[in-house]
């Protein structure tokens, strides 16, 4: 967590201080509705808002001094820049710096996040780790991540996502990684990308000759440790998320609590990172089994009625393709409910239309809500309330699905069924 005083910062930020009174603040701070006593504010400005507006606010929250692009009335101590999220970007390098962690950067279209869990679980055990928290993955929350650094932290663990090309270059020239690691190429936010092929160039730019660069047997890139079939870390003997691990010579039995095989290959990507990071595999096999679902991806939720695998956090068809092979592993009856798949561009239409195929395939009843879920052919309904009633009242005993992009809010329907 960032300490220090304005002079310090406008130092850093090349500002005069000579009108600038100096003060200590503790931590920076971008959201005026959360407390911030002692904090430094940081006023963003997007298309949407413009947090110059609430500096007031701000104050009132505890705010210590501010940071701004534009002439605001305050009587905090101001420091004014060209581009807060510039001077954002530049305090977090300069913190990183400080503090000087090992540092790894995850990407991918798929499992960045379950991997950036595994991998924190690893290295937490041998010394105090920082990673990212929740979706703070863009220009934004990476370095708003960076600056929560503190002098213990010896290990970073850095997710970034993006949607369009230079993103992740961006993020990668912030963070500066000791590893990066692209978990996989898959087709999510396909249409942002504008084609697959500039999908696999925008996750390569988490790649340099800076960095210790692991990559997936199955994707095009080459680098200096691979994981999957046939890479330095593979998985065999598999029985449901049961596998031996293989690194390199070492191997060991593992047995994850996170259910689908999926999680198999995101476990290898967290190990291949460990063991550049010179962690032994005991000390990764603890760290993985240790490992448990978020809320919404892949996690298990037993009632009194039935068990919801609740996976509504998101939605592409590689993942619900692998969210509906986790379910054949019940013995159950089978449901299945999907929500619109976003971002997927031209192709939308037809990837919906594959995977109604194999949920039809799949499951003993299968349910769509979403005006693009209609194309997944199942048995739709137009409103949450009269889904989870049908649900409730016809399903009782079963293993319920519940998957679909953050647009779909299906988190609300899977509250309606605990409910």
């Amino acid at each position: 967590m960032l300490e220090s005083t304005t002079h310090t910062i406008a130092r850093v930020l090349a500002i005069d201080t000579s009108n600038v009174e100096d003060v200590a603040f503790k931590d920076i701070c971008t959201d005026s509705r959360k407390p911030m006593q002692g904090a430094l504010f940081l006023a963003l400005a997007g298309d949407n808002f413009d947090a110059h507006d609430y500096v007031d606010k701000a104050k009132s929250m505890g705010a210590a001094a501010l940071i701004v692009s534009k002439q605001v009335e305050s009587d905090l101590p101001t420091l004014l820049v060209k581009d807060t999220q510039q001077a954002l970007t530049k305090l977090a390098k300069w913190h990183l710096n400080n503090i000087k962690p090992m540092s790894v950067a995850i990407t991918g279209s798929n499992g960045k996040t379950t991997t950036k869990n595994l991998l924190f679980n690893i290295l937490n055990s041998q010394a105090p780790t920082l990673k990212t928290q929740g979706n703070l993955n863009n220009h934004l929350g990476v370095p708003m991540t960076l600056l929560q650094l503190k002098q213990q932290h010896q290990y970073a663990v850095i997710e970034m996502g993006a949607n369009h090309l230079g993103e992740i270059k961006y993020l990668r020239e912030i963070v500066q990684p000791d590893i990066a690691i692209v978990t996989n190429t898959g087709d999510a936010h396909i249409g942002e990308f504008g084609g697959f092929d500039n999908l696999v160039k925008a996750k390569g730019e988490i790649y340099s000759s800076n960095s210790q660069n692991i990559v997936n047997t199955q994707t095009s890139f080459t680098g200096d440790m691979s994981f999957g079939k046939g890479g330095d870390v593979y998985a065999d003997n598999i029985t449901n998320n049961c596998f031996e691990l293989h690194v390199f010579e070492d191997s060991i039995q593992i047995c994850l609590k996170l259910i689908g095989q999926h999680n198999i290959e995101n476990a290898l990507a967290a190990s291949a990172c460990a063991h550049a990071l010179g962690i032994d595999i005991n000390t990764i096999k603890q760290g993985l089994e240790a490992t448990q679902a978020e809320p919404g991806r892949l996690s298990l939720i037993t009632t009194d009625k039935f068990t919801i695998i609740d996976d509504s956090y998101n939605a592409n068809p590689f993942s619900i393709t692998a969210a509906i092979q986790a379910l054949q592993s019940f013995d159950t009856h089978k449901v299945i409910v999907l929500g619109d798949m976003a971002e997927l561009g031209e192709d939308a239409i037809n990837q919906h239309q594959q995977i109604g195929r194999l949920a039809n395939q799949s499951c003993d009843n299968f349910y769509t809500i979403g005006e693009l879920s209609k194309h997944y052919q199942g048995q739709h309904f137009d409103n949450l309330n009269d889904l989870s009633q049908h649900i409730l009242s016809q399903h009782q005993g079963s293993t319920v699905l519940i998957k679909g992009s953050r647009i779909a809010q299906l988190d609300k329907l899977v509250t309606l069924l605990q409910k």
